[in-house]
Parts: C-alpha cells; sequence; structure tokens
C-alpha cells in the first residue's frame, strides 16, 4: 500500500470532476462519524465506500490502523442491495482493486457462503438486515449453524458497521446501536465503529441502554458544508422543482371490500396511464405488492391496446425469484441510464436510495419519512424544468397504521412543492419510533446467543424480533416438479429459484392448498415442514400454484409457475461434516498438527494484534486433531485401507466426502471432544481445550449426549465413553502424549465443569473476542487442510 490522494481516488473510481467537501472530510477525519445526515441522491454510498477504502489502503499510518478491516454495508431491501453491490463492483474495477479487496453479496436467495476464510483481508460486505444483523447475533440466517460463530467473529471485531437508509429498519436500528455498546464494553480485537445514515432519523433511536453517543461531539455528525451548498451541482438538485398534486379518484360507491379494491386499482391505473408523457419515466409507488400487481396489469391491457405503444412497461417488487429479479434489475439500470422510458409500477422496494428519476411520480400515501424518500425518485438531477409529484389516499392503511397516515396527509396538505430545499427547511417532521423495552438485545441476550447449542427439542433462540417485525420477515420459496409424493431431487435448493415471500402470507397460501401438498425443507432428506420461521428455504410442487413469472408471488394457486433449470449440486454441511476440512489425501497425525500450528502462528502475525493470545492460539491449533488417534476414529479413516493402521497414526484420507461410518454405538463421534479431554489431563489451560473443542462448531460451550445416544457406561457424550482409551501420540515439534484413559468428569455441573470453566472464558474474553480465538483455530485447520506440503512449524 503506498500514499495516494482521495480526491485523485474518488475521481478515478467514479468518473466525477471533483468529490464533495464533506466526503474530503469523512476521508480524512481523525475519526469516524456516529451519523451522517445528508439528503438522497448527494452521494452517501461513494463517501462511506470511497472513504473507508482510501483510509485503509492509502492514507497516513494512523488513521490506517483505526480503520476496520471489514466494511459492513448494512440496507432494508434487496433491490438497494443490487444496487450498491453493482456500484461498488464497478468503483473497485475502476481503481483494479478487485482482487485486493473483497466484495461479497447477501441478501435473500443470494447469500456469499465463503467470504469469511480470509480475515485479514480488506472486505465488504453488502446485504439486507436480515443477513448481516442476524450473523452479528451468531443466529445466521440461511447459513450452517456450525459457521455461526465464524462470521459472529468477523462482524463483531475489526469492522466498520453502515446503517444506511435507517428510516426503513425498524428495530434494527436500536439492535445495531446496542451491538456497538456491547463491543465497546466486551472488547473486540481490531478497531470497530458503526456509522448510520439517513435524512429522516430521528438521532434519538441512537441512545439505547448500552449506548449513548455524544453527537455534541466535534466530527459526531457529518452534513454538508458551507461549500457544498454553494456548490452548482448542490443547487441544481436541491432546488429541483417537484410540483405537488393531490390525486382524487372517482369512484363509485360499492358496498364489498373486495369491489371497492379493484375499483382503485382500476381508476388509479387510469390516472397513471393519463399523465404519463411519452420519452419519459413515470414512477407508480404502491404500498402493497398486491395492489402494484393489479396496477400493473391494468396499465398493460392499455398498453396492448395502444396502436404504435413502444415503451417499457414494467413491475417491480421483492416477490419475485431471483431468475426473474435478474430481469428487473436491467430494467432499473436501462430506466437509470436513460436507455428506456415508459411506465415502472413498484413498491417500497424503491422508495429510498435507488437512482431512478421520474418525471411524474404517483404515489400512495404513507407514513412521512416515507414520502420523503418517494419523492427523492422525483427530477432527482434536476433535470427537468418541471416535475410533478401526485399523492392519492389508499383504500386502507396497510402495511402502516392510520395514525402514521394522519400524520402525513397533514404535512402534504400544507406543501405545494417538495423540493430538497422546502423540505431542509421544513425542521424536523414526525415523532421519533417509540422501542418497546423488550424489543432490545440486553446484556444477557448477547451472552445467551453466544451459545450456538440447540435445547434438547431442537429448538434456538429466536432473534426475529431484534431485526424486523415477526409478521414482515421473509422465508424463501422455490417450485420443483416431481413424480411421486416426495421431492426426488437431493440438489439444494439454488439462489435462482428462490423467492422471498412473507411468512405470515406464506402461511395463509399453505392452509388454503393444504389439501393439495406440502411445504418441503431440506434435512439431510426432503422433509414435511413442521413449523415457518424466519429464513428457512422451502420448496414447493408448481402444482401448488401462488407465483407467476410476470407478476412473482400471488399467493394464487391458478399460477403455476414452470421451475427454473438448476443443475449444480450443493454438499450441504451437516453434524458429522465439516467440508472445508476435507483433503484429498493420506495425511499423518503429526504433519496435520504442525501444519495447522504453523498457518494460526502466520494468520496471528498477518493481523498484527498486540492483545491477542498468540502462543495460546498456536498450542490449540497443534493439539487441535489429537483426539484422531482414538481407535474408533482410526478404524473409520482407515476402513478401505485397514493396514494403514499399521503405519502411525493418520490426520486425513481420500476421499472425505461422505458423512464418516460410526459403529452404532458411536454414532456422532466428535473426535476435537477426545482432543479437549486429552489437553485437559495433560495439564494444558482451559483456553486451549477450548478452542480445541471449538474447532469445528460443534462442541462449545456445553458438551451433553445427543437425543437418543445412549452406551453401556455411565458418562458418555457425543459418541465419546468413560474410560476410552487413546495411544501415544506425536504431535510434532516435541510434543509428545502419554497413553491415556479419558475421563468425562468434565461434564459434571458444579466447580471445575466445563460449562463453569467456559463461561469464564466468557467473562475473561468477552463473546467477541473468544469467537474471534475460535475463528482463528478454524481457519487454521481450513488452510493446512489445503495446503499441498508439508510446512514445518517455526
Amino acid at each position: 500500500m503506498s500514499n495516494r490522494n482521495f480526491q485523485d481516488l474518488f475521481c478515478q473510481a467514479t468518473g466525477y470532476a471533483a468529490p464533495f467537501d464533506y466526503q474530503v472530510q469523512f476521508a480524512q477525519a481523525e475519526t469516524l462519524p456516529t451519523l451522517i445526515e445528508v439528503p438522497t441522491g448527494l452521494g452517501k454510498l461513494a463517501t462511506v465506500v470511497l472513504g473507508w477504502l482510501w483510509r485503509r489502503r492509502y492514507a497516513p499510518d494512523a488513521i490506517r490502523q483505526q480503520t476496520p478491516r471489514r466494511l459492513a454495508y448494512c440496507l432494508p431491501t434487496r433491490t438497494l442491495v443490487e444496487q450498491a453491490h453493482e456500484q461498488i463492483q464497478e468503483w473497485l474495477a475502476n481503481l483494479a482493486l478487485e482482487s485486493d479487496v473483497g466484495l461479497y453479496l447477501l441478501m435473500g436467495g443470494a447469500v456469499a457462503q465463503n467470504w469469511d476464510g480470509q480475515p485479514e483481508k480488506d472486505l465488504i460486505l453488502v446485504g439486507t438486515q436480515e443477513q448481516l444483523v442476524s450473523r452479528a447475533l451468531n443466529r445466521g440466517y440461511a447459513m450452517s449453524r456450525y459457521r455461526w460463530p465464524i462470521q459472529y467473529a468477523q462482524l463483531n471485531n475489526d469492522v466498520l458497521w453502515v446503517m444506511d437508509e435507517t428510516q426503513l429498519m425498524g428495530i434494527t436500528v436500536a439492535t445495531t446501536a446496542q451491538l456497538q455498546g456491547f463491543r465497546e464494553q466486551f472488547g473486540t480485537y481490531g478497531p470497530t465503529h458503526s456509522i448510520w445514515m439517513s435524512a429522516t432519523l430521528a438521532p434519538s433511536l441512537l441512545n439505547t441502554p448500552d449506548f449513548q453517543p455524544n453527537l455534541q461531539a466535534p466530527h459526531a455528525v457529518l452534513r454538508l458544508t458551507d461549500q457544498d451548498l454553494q456548490s452548482r451541482l448542490v443547487q441544481q438538485r436541491l432546488r429541483a422543482v417537484k410540483t405537488l398534486q393531490q390525486l382524487n379518484l372517482t369512484l363509485p360507491k360499492q358496498t364489498k371490500q373486495a369491489e371497492r379494491e379493484a375499483a382503485y386499482v382500476r381508476a388509479l391505473a387510469q390516472a397513471v396511464w393519463s399523465r404519463h408523457e411519452p420519452g419519459t419515466l413515470t414512477l407508480v409507488i404502491c404500498n402493497r405488492v398486491r395492489r402494484a400487481q393489479g396496477v400493473y396489469q391494468h396499465l398493460a391491457a392499455m398498453a396492448a391496446k395502444t396502436p404504435g405503444w413502444s415503451e417499457k412497461l414494467a413491475l417491480v417488487h421483492s416477490r419475485f425469484r431471483f431468475y426473474e429479479r435478474q430481469q428487473q434489475v436491467q430494467t432499473i439500470r436501462a430506466f437509470r441510464t436513460g436507455q428506456a422510458t415508459g411506465l415502472l409500477v413498484t413498491t417500497q422496494a424503491v422508495e429510498a436510495g435507488v437512482d431512478l428519476s421520474a418525471k411524474h411520480l404517483i404515489t400512495e400515501l404513507a407514513p412521512w419519512f416515507a414520502m420523503v424518500q418517494r419523492f427523492g425518485r422525483c427530477n432527482r438531477k434536476g433535470e427537468f424544468n418541471e416535475a410533478y409529484v401526485y399523492w392519492v389516499e389508499p383504500p386502507d392503511a396497510l402495511p402502516y397504521t392510520a395514525e402514521e397516515l394522519d400524520r402525513a396527509r397533514g404535512y402534504l396538505q400544507q406543501l405545494s412543492d417538495v423540493s430538497l430545499q422546502r423540505l431542509m427547511h421544513l425542521g424536523p417532521l414526525g415523532e421519533p419510533l417509540e422501542i418497546p423495552d423488550g424489543l432490545i438485545p440486553r446484556r444477557k441476550d448477547i451472552l445467551d446467543l453466544f451459545d450456538t447449542s440447540a435445547d434438547l427439542a431442537g429448538h434456538d433462540i429466536d432473534i426475529s424480533r431484534l431485526i424486523r417485525d415477526t409478521d414482515n420477515l421473509d422465508v424463501y420459496v422455490a417450485w420443483r416438479d416431481w413424480q411421486g409424493d416426495k421431492p426426488d431431487q437431493d440438489l439444494a435448493l439454488q439462489r435462482d429459484e428462490l423467492c422471498p415471500v412473507r411468512l405470515a402470507v406464506l402461511r395463509d397460501f399453505l392452509e388454503t392448498v393444504k389439501e393439495k401438498g406440502k411445504a418441503w425443507i431440506w434435512k439431510g432428506e426432503w422433509t414435511v415442514v413442521e413449523s415457518l420461521y424466519p429464513g428457512q428455504q422451502l420448496l414447493l410442487h408448481c402444482n401448488l400454484g401462488g407465483y407467476d413469472s410476470q407478476l412473482g408471488f400471488t399467493g394464487h394457486a391458478k399460477h403455476k409457475p414452470k421451475p427454473v433449470p438448476v443443475s449444480h449440486h450443493i454438499p450441504m454441511d451437516a453434524d458429522n461434516r465439516d467440508i472445508l476440512s476435507f483433503t484429498g489425501r493420506w495425511e499423518s497425525l503429526p504433519d496435520h498438527a504442525l501444519q495447522t500450528a504453523n498457518q494460526a502462528r502466520q494468520l496471528c502475525q498477518v493481523l498484527g494484534y498486540s492483545n491477542l493470545p498468540v502462543e495460546a492460539v498456536v498450542r490449540a491449533a497443534q493439539w487441535h486433531d489429537a483426539g484422531k488417534a482414538h481407535p474408533v476414529f482410526q478404524a473409520m479413516l482407515c476402513r478401505d485401507e485397514p493396514t494403514r493402521q499399521n503405519n502411525g497414526l493418520w490426520a486425513k484420507a481420500p476421499p472425505q466426502a461422505q458423512p464418516y461410518d460410526w459403529p452404532p454405538e458411536r454414532q456422532g463421534f466428535r473426535h476435537e471432544l477426545v482432543s479437549a479431554l486429552m489437553a485437559l489431563q495433560q495439564g494444558q489451560p482451559f483456553l486451549i481445550a477450548y478452542l480445541v473443542a471449538c474447532h469445528h462448531g460443534k462442541v462449545r460451550l456445553v458438551i451433553q449426549p445427543r437425543p437418543q445416544e445412549s452406551a453401556p457406561v455411565p458418562m458418555f457424550a457425543l459418541g465419546v465413553h468413560e474410560g476410552d482409551q487413546t495411544p501415544a501420540v506425536d504431535l510434532g515439534s516435541g510434543l509428545q502424549i502419554p497413553p491415556l484413559t479419558l475421563s468425562l468428569e468434565v461434564m459434571q455441573l458444579g466447580p471445575g465443569s466445563w460449562v463453569e470453566q467456559a463461561r469464564g472464558l466468557l467473562d475473561t474474553y468477552g463473546p467477541f473476542r473468544l469467537a474471534f480465538l475460535e475463528m482463528l483455530v478454524r481457519l487454521a485447520d481450513w488452510r493446512a487442510s489445503a495446503l499441498p506440503v508439508v510446512e514445518q512449524l517455526e
């Protein structure tokens, strides 16, 4: 890395003549802000991403050292995530940094799984609040539970969190504030910081029980500077005319709700059609997906009857499969770049941050903060001398409350212009969101979430209440054809197939079609879903219907989709499998122990944290597979070549693509538990034994038998029996372990128990640093397993 001027980097990345002054201030400030209050369309994404990039790679040493390695850019909707990811990808390409800075996408239906293998690398994660915050709470959606602690560690240590469009995030604002407070309380490896961005966020929302930022401190709040406000470009955008009018629809008096809704949708479509100017973009924003679908269908019928109609007509919302969403992304890009004109019907999916500029915007009444964001999609850059915003009363308040709409209506009735300049002079509007105390994660919640063990019934702590309103959380649905009573493919669901659906909406749909079929979930085999919870990936038969490729999820059985073509077999992690620790060769136990210890030392050195217990991590890495000396493991490993058992102890064997084949009385055997018991019996500190036990994520705070596990001895767990014998083991570099008789006494509750000592580590290191130490040993194992040759311990 070398020194480089921020202005030059910014211009090369974006193609703009120069950054705004507030963007330069962000990059060069000694300390990062807590809140960024800048109106929409004035470069907040570029401010944070390019400012972080310059600080990490080109700034003076003092700034580099206090700038986190990872940037977690958190957004409320998939549409915003896709747009931000595409823009950042373009900037990195312009700077020729694609290979130096990792960029990964995390949103429902498109979750990057392998971003966590290089914690020493500069990294940008762009994701929805569900995907990112669930990982920061150690309950990552759409990922293996055994990998939770690795991503939890990286999203709470050496990380800059940025929450954008916070007015749409709800409870996540308070949850992320609490998490930052706990990082400061418990301590982390490397710097951590959080930034919230919005032109309409009530700053009081950041004052939570464990996080009270001083927003009066210098540089705590970043706004447009006086120099910015005087620039021609900013003035053009602030003064861009947006004439506001109420759209009064003429509706016949109907007695039934369904008839009133149908008449409203038809009248709204006619009003939109009459106001559209050919050669421009007319944007329609509805509050509900079903209403947007209806308006789109009426407009499509009008276009079909209009001779010479050649403009684009599109429907965009969040309830499409990723396969169709790719087409929508292209459509939005065409509208954004001026390559297409026409009519775009959408929902809240584009109300914030999406870089669209319509001459005519027709929007249903919504809460004030949402209306302000929607106004930003009209005459966004001031390119029109005249532009119009029309608001219309919807037939019901859903998904909002009547009180929210009443407040917004009161503001709108006082305005005839909604330019940015006019809105900025209105002062604070609306009231801070009141968040019930029970929905804010407290210290006990964070400590409880550190434990990834499911209870005996297989249940986990539900974090959905900490991320979004429960009824608004999603499950992900795919449709396939098959013959017989159940799916006949052991093919994991793939992102192109998946459609996000509100949990409550899918529950209602399944109730209507329950006589025709069921929803299925993959658990090593296809199993009928017994209960729904956020983040699940479910499979339906195409004959159940519910989806149309033009309309998205409809919930109508008459809409029967065609399956999306899929071809790649995706291996699933399981209780008896950790794919990244597999190798394709025979490898002796001492060789693998030395390789892993060497990898652990190298990783600690390149990270360079002064408070890292390097020797404990390296020692744990050397001990991690000692338990593979157990006769049960050696017999399994050498089952295809039994004579190898006469030639020493082995750690790896090819191939290991299938689950381990244990004898009936040893089902679920965990060699890492044996390793930890051996370390304890040889007088190793408990930290080393704990890190050894954790290196597959399946033994951590608690040691307990699996359900239905039994053994002919009083004490047993995870296939390990009291009194088991292990032979002498050479772990290389002079580390010799004598033959041992294993004791499981540490399972018992009370002083000196595993649980008590593990809780002591949690008190000493805090959850974030302890998880990070676990991660180092696991990654060292992965890296050693991928090496082609033996490397000697330094």
